[in-house]
């Protein structure tokens, strides 16, 4: 029989690198958000939208670096109080990464969106009086 040994101190970083990348998505941070309050609890879950709210309100540009730092020591206080949680937490983070690499709506802070390529129409009638 195999023992699995998680280190706590790197999932806590690990986890907070994902959440931090979730924040840029709303159909994963919803998702994310109902199964954080569901297997962790509703704290880390209200954490989730302030975070999000506090990261995109927020011109600094190494907000994300600043969420990610408060979301390391919240893990880590978390996996402190319930050792028993990580194992779950490394397998709801490894989920998330995946639904973040099918997403379609992920932003990154700090990046100014481009339009798409291709032809511009400049509708003419927008403008006459």
């Amino acid at each position: 029989m195999t023992t699995r040994v998680i280190n706590r101190e790197r999932l806590a970083w690990d986890a907070a690198r994902v959440v931090v990348r979730v924040l840029g998505s709303d159909q994963v941070g919803r998702w994310l958000h109902e199964q954080m309050a569901a297997r962790l609890g509703p704290e880390p879950a209200a954490a989730l939208v302030d975070s999000r709210l506090r990261m995109w309100a927020s011109t600094r540009l190494d907000a994300p670096q600043v969420e990610a730092g408060i979301w390391r020591a919240k893990v880590a206080e978390l996996l402190a109080a319930d050792p028993s949680l990580a194992a779950p937490l490394q397998e709801l983070m490894a989920e998330a990464t995946e639904r973040l690499a099918y997403a379609t709506d992920v932003r990154v802070h700090g990046e100014v969106p481009q339009p798409p390529p291709g032809p511009r129409v400049i509708d003419l009638d927008q403008h006459r009086r």
